[in-house]
């Protein structure tokens, strides 16, 4: 059946004048196929066409989304930030592709909480521990090594940082008290041992205290210091150097003032007077090393009576240091008069008294005699608390 009026001219043809001839069947879209009666027709099928997005020049085509490919690059969901109550929620349109499901691949949790924390973590914001983080990070320590347990002093003040260099010192124990309400004498030992005790009294000058101390220090003595509390307060350095050396330390008064008065032409003291110089001196010892100085005192010019005995005793010192020999070097005499008077009518346990000052020159130079003599003479340097041991 023909379509449309009979063409002018016989109808198409090619630039060679030859007819076209159509196929059969034609593509529904084909221009060749669309009626050219009527006009209106042809404008209804060409706005038909273009609605049904057909093969009209220009007319964009619908492709079908392609499934994903398992090798691209995985796109995480974003954190959902948190919504203002006062703000409705705003859903996005749902698109024809939505109902395309997307497998999301595998993701480290791990990587993604460290990069979320390091994006949340203020860097201007100090960190803050809490008890739980801080006793954790406690436990993390390695434990040291156990402390080294130190010798316990006897002053009252032994917990002071002054007290370390008595602390390494083993002290013998005081003789027992006879609980006779005095201050006992000490004249000598009594334990029937080759033993003489060095000791120096420190009541004036400075003197040859630290040459005193090389020389023992250099032959491996240990001595006895009777020290007055003025003279510890003006040498404290020598103090902590006798103290952590070994060395004993002996109650002396405060300023050399005698109990009695027998040599100085004073009255002798009261009981609190007596206590007073005690423990002035005391004070003064035993803050520069934390040294205690009791039981034992010696007495300024070796005065002592009854009531002075009972004074020291109530005091708590139940000794009272005297000497088997004074060097007489304070009185200026020499090294060698001093070598031969100390060294006649000797007995098992001696005790000599020496003194530290500059006027007792004599004392210092005959020290090196003095200890040859002993020690060849098979007695052994001790002080007077190793003295009166049994």
């Amino acid at each position: 059946m023909r379509v449309g009026r009979r063409v002018v001219g016989g109808g198409p043809r090619w630039r060679g004048g030859g007819r076209i001839n159509l196929p059969a069947t034609l593509p529904p879209c084909h221009p060749a196929t669309l009626p050219s009666r009527h006009p209106i027709t042809l404008i209804v099928l060409l706005f038909a066409t273009l609605l049904l997005g057909g093969c009209a020049a220009g007319a964009p085509s619908i492709v079908a989304p392609a499934a994903p490919d398992s090798t691209s690059h995985v796109v995480v969901p974003a954190v959902q930030a948190p919504q203002d109550p006062g703000v409705p929620p705003v859903v996005a349109p749902e698109s024809a592709a939505s109902s395309v499901e997307i497998q999301p691949a595998a993701v480290d949790t791990t990587t993604e909480v460290a990069a979320a924390a390091a994006e949340t973590l203020d860097p201007a914001a100090p960190e803050v521990l809490s008890s739980s983080d801080t006793a954790a990070f406690t436990q993390d320590v390695p434990a040291g090594a156990a402390p080294v347990s130190e010798p316990m002093l006897t002053g009252e003040d032994a917990g002071d940082d002054a007290a370390a260099p008595a602390a390494n010192i083993l002290r013998p124990p005081p003789p027992p008290d006879l609980g006779t309400g005095l201050s006992t004498i000490v004249d000598r030992g009594s334990n029937g041992r080759l033993e003489v005790a060095l000791t120096f009294d420190a009541g004036a000058d400075t003197g040859y205290a630290a040459e005193i101390l090389d020389l023992l220090r250099d032959e491996g003595i240990k001595a006895s210091f009777g020290m007055t509390g003025v003279w510890a307060e003006a040498n404290p350095d020598l103090v902590r150097r006798m103290v952590a050396e070994g060395h004993q330390l002996i109650n002396h008064t405060w300023d050399h003032s005698s109990l009695t008065g027998a040599n100085t032409q004073m009255p002798p003291m009261i009981p609190e007077q007596v206590t007073q110089q005690l423990a002035d001196t005391e004070a003064v010892v035993r803050d520069l090393t934390g040294y205690e100085m009791r039981p034992y005192f010696r007495p300024p010019y070796g005065d002592y009576d009854a009531a002075s005995l009972g004074y020291l005793y109530d005091n708590g010192y139940s000794e009272t240091i005297w000497w088997t020999c004074d060097t007489r070097g304070w009185a200026g005499w020499g090294a060698q008069q001093i070598v031969d008077y100390c060294t006649t009518n000797i007995a098992e346990d001696e005790i000599l008294l020496l003194h530290v000052g500059a006027a007792a020159v004599g004392d210092f130079e005959a020290l090196p005699g003095l200890i040859e003599f002993f020690r060849d003479s098979g007695y052994s340097f001790v002080t007077i608390e190793q003295m009166l041991q049994p």
